[in-house]
């Protein structure tokens, strides 16, 4: 073996350990996680706050009759509901008018237009906010399912841990082949960025909230400028909750597979658009840190499917030395390592598809595509999203302060 064959095993060497490493912190990082179960404590206290649930809709008829029948079936005793039928073109509007004629609790706001400088998700909310007379206020996706106990749970977690703002991570509900394949990826490339451990830490300035599921207390909503303030990120929830850690208020984060679901997107196209605007806003924007999410993966994923077959073609080509047995070995113990690090990365999004982790080859290279998407996005400043194109804007910042139950 040359000394250049040599340097090149003990470096790729290193790149297999840091595997095992990847081991280790995921263990650590799971034991420091919040998870909220079905049978962690509700809220029990009297006089329970008045909570408005604000979920926005735009073509949503699907998914929407699901999501208010289980937001309707809480156990939190003094709720009410707020759906902004944001310019729906299908049914959606019929849906919530039937919730509401058959809940009082339930109310239909109607967006017929969207302001410049705005996104359609943070305008509806806005709208939605001012018609809400709750002390905490429960902002939703339509996508989104809850146990009868999860606004119960959600409020007590919020409460014990003395949070103004509280976000929960759904469990994923991935039905088709892609979802399964490509989804928890997605979401371990995002959190990846935002370590739930230094969220929740009130001495560490990196924030982070997912728009699925917040709870938050109006006063810290409004103090901070409410979704006006970020009302040209799509990814309003990261912004919001970066305003709300500044302003000095305590926000929380936690996990869940139990007591909160949700389906994102319900095939590839979705996913592959939907992703790339998310890490887009996520990453500020800045083409830099988004194409260290190609160049990373590259450098410590892709690189052993590269090893694996390079060693196989020496074998084949009649080269029985040191150096392809040893890139064999080596390629072999890193397949093994990657795949059970994302077997267990995937159980977080959902136990049941654990097993799709080792299909990372193909998701990589999809993850590869929807970084580059994103690159065009922060290069162009267009984005095209549920009907509406958006050209490049600038996120506004406003004043910040306390005060909760």
């Amino acid at each position: 073996m040359s000394i250049l064959e040599g340097a090149f095993l003990t470096l790729y060497g290193l790149i297999v350990i840091s595997w095992v490493v990847r081991h280790v912190l995921i263990t650590k990082i799971h034991r420091e996680l919040d998870v909220l179960t079905m049978a962690s404590p509700t809220f029990s206290c009297d006089g329970p706050p008045l909570v408005t649930a604000l979920i926005p809709a735009r073509d949503e008829e699907d998914a929407l009759p699901s999501c208010l029948d289980s937001v309707r079936a809480q156990t939190y005793p003094n709720l009410e509901i707020i759906v902004a039928d944001d310019r729906s073109a299908d049914g959606t509007r019929a849906v919530c008018e039937r919730a509401a004629a058959s809940d009082p609790r339930v109310r239909v706001v109607a967006i017929e237009d969207l302001p410049p400088g705005w996104t359609g998700k943070s305008h509806a909310l806005h709208v939605a906010a001012r018609e809400a007379r709750g002390r905490w206020l429960w902002f939703l996706d339509a996508d989104t399912l809850h146990s009868p106990e999860s606004l119960s749970i959600m409020m007590e977690y919020a409460r014990s841990r003395g949070a103004l703002m509280a976000s929960l991570l759904p469990a994923s509900r991935c039905e088709s082949f892609w979802e399964r394949v490509l989804q928890p990826l997605e979401g371990i490339v995002l959190m990846r960025s935002y370590p739930l451990a230094d969220v929740n830490r009130d001495d560490s300035k990196l924030a982070f909230a997912n728009g699925q599921y917040i709870l938050i207390a109006r006063n810290a909503y409004e103090e901070v400028g409410g979704h006006e303030a970020v009302r040209s990120w799509f990814v309003e929830d990261i912004h919001l909750a970066r305003r709300v850690k500044a302003a000095g208020h305590r926000i929380r984060c936690a996990v869940t597979t139990e007591i909160s679901s949700t389906r994102m997107y319900t095939s590839l196209g979705q996913m592959v658009r939907g992703w790339g605007r998310i890490l887009y806003d996520a990453l500020d924007r800045e083409p830099k840190r988004i194409a260290w999410k190609i160049v990373e993966p590259l450098i410590f994923s892709q690189s052993g499917d590269l090893a694996l077959l390079v060693a196989i073609v020496l074998l084949v080509a009649g080269s029985s030395g040191a150096f392809a047995w040893g890139l064999l070995v080596l390629s072999l113990i890193h397949q093994g390592l990657k795949q059970s690090v994302l077997v267990r990365m995937y159980a977080w999004s959902a136990p049941a598809i654990a097993l799709y982790g080792l299909l990372y080859p193909l998701a990589g290279w999809l993850s590869v595509w929807i970084s580059l998407r994103a690159i065009v996005h922060c290069l162009t400043g267009r984005v095209q999203w549920r009907g509406t194109d958006y050209g490049q804007s600038t996120a506004t910042n406003a004043p910040l302060k306390t005060g909760a139950f």
